[in-house]
């Protein structure tokens, strides 16, 4: 599933579905993968594993920690996210949807440093970027 993915750049059932060996319908291809997906839910962890995975063994990297927010029609969407750097862009790892606006709390940004040091030893990195929201992440010891 997870090659599919990767080599189609597409996440479309059907388009997954065409890109599966043997000779089975498509249809039936594509309940396949909608059984899947019910079965095994993707978790951020798992995707950050599958990308730490994949790049090029850089060690140690570096990651960026930020808080972003923006509206989606009416809705609020505020979200605390922990990206690593490669190739000047920064990749998407875990994130904490906040169920406010404004600022995250030291709780939350522990909790997603705690999954993040799940996945990574601290010597796997190299600098954390993060602005004055997170200072107190000095004090931070696992």
């Amino acid at each position: 599933m997870v090659l599919a993915l990767l080599r189609g750049k597409d996440v479309r059932h059907a388009k997954l579905a065409a890109r599966f060996p043997g000779s089975a319908h498509t249809a039936s291809v594509i309940r396949r993968v909608e059984r899947f997906f019910d079965r095994h839910p993707l978790r951020p962890a798992d995707v950050a594993r599958v990308v730490l995975t994949l790049l090029p063994a850089a060690q140690p990297r570096e990651f960026i920690l930020d808080r972003t927010n923006w509206k989606y029609g009416q809705t609020d969407v505020n979200v605390l996210l922990l990206a690593v750097i490669w190739r000047d862009v920064a990749i998407p790892l875990l994130y904490e949807l906040l169920p406010h606006g404004g600022s995250s709390d030291t709780e939350i940004r522990h909790t997603l440093m705690d999954d993040a040091l799940c996945l990574l030893s601290a010597a796997d990195i190299r600098v954390l970027y993060a602005d004055r929201e997170f200072s107190c992440l000095t004090a931070y010891h696992r």
